[in-house]
């Protein structure tokens, strides 16, 4: 379920000149894409209650979602029930829901979206009491701002570790996306980048998320607390999507989707007490 093709965020591409050392924290792991699905969702004692009863997430077709929580069935869910429609940015929009027979991905429930407003959405809740987060994408910032911004991720990229052998070292990075929000003293930085390494027969991707973060209101060098990378080509290298943070009574958490040609897997990360974040809850929707 690929979503529509990503743009370079303001034309910026940054080089990976120098490879200075950049503090990392958590054990995050390289992903290399390949065929297959995953299995299809995490237990449900994994899932918190406070990002609501239901996730719901957009769908091919206008004012209709996806139900992707609960991992199965959709028997939580009322026949007509409020669903509040969430943006990054933290935007939110209300709207109804109606349950219907169809199913999406194998055994992912569809629902009807009514009253909803024109604008996009990327994640829908009901029963949520997590607070959600505001993020500021880079595209909003101030030219200048933005390209320091750009360039602060592609460094912190470029000193993250390469598998042995890999062609895409010292290529420059593009930041496709970006993202930036404060709480509680730190200021985070969620990120997506991309190298290409042109091919006449068959190009190839790398793609990286990086989430990275520092004191608020200070000058000091981001420091990554997360990441994952995927190569392959432009069809299978996966495309990596935030949809949604929330503040948790115990920690903030990330709704990101990660996109490939055949399936989609979503994801909520959460950050622990020690500042790495780690995946606490995932399902996989094979279409």
């Amino acid at each position: 379920m690929r979503l529509p093709a990503l743009i370079v965020v303001a034309g910026v591409v940054a080089a990976a000149c120098g490879r200075d050392a950049v503090p990392s924290r958590g054990d995050s792991r390289r992903d290399t894409a390949a065929p297959g699905i995953a299995p299809a969702a995490s237990k449900a004692v994994d899932w918190d209650a406070e990002l609501g009863g239901v996730l719901l997430v957009p769908s091919d077709s206008d004012n209709s979602a996806i139900v992707v929580f609960p991992a199965q069935g959709d028997e939580t869910l009322p026949a007509t029930s409020a669903v509040t429609l969430v943006s990054p940015s933290g935007d939110t929009a209300q709207a109804t829901v109606t349950r219907t027979d169809s199913l999406e991905c194998g055994d992912a429930p569809m629902v009807r979206l009514g009253g909803a407003s024109s604008g996009p959405w990327t994640a829908g809740t009901v029963g949520r009491s997590a607070t959600l987060i505001r993020m500021d994408s880079i595209e909003s910032l101030a030219p200048a701002d933005s390209a320091r911004l750009a360039a602060d991720i592609a460094r912190v990229a470029s000193a993250l570790p390469m598998p042995a052998g890999s062609r895409f070292g010292g290529l420059p990075f593009a930041v496709v996306d970006a993202r930036r929000f404060d709480l509680d003293g730190r200021q985070y930085v969620v990120a997506h980048l991309a190298r290409r390494l042109n091919q006449e027969a068959q190009p190839l991707e790398e793609r990286t998320f990086v989430i990275a973060e520092r004191t608020s209101g200070s000058a000091d060098r981001y420091v990554v607390a997360y990441h994952q990378r995927s190569e392959g080509t432009e069809d299978t290298a996966e495309h990596f999507d935030v949809l949604a943070g929330m503040r948790g009574r115990r920690a903030p958490y990330l709704l990101i989707a990660r996109d490939q040609l055949s399936s989609t897997r979503y994801e909520i990360l959460e950050r622990d007490a020690t500042g790495g974040w780690r995946v606490r809850w995932s399902r996989t929707l094979g279409c």
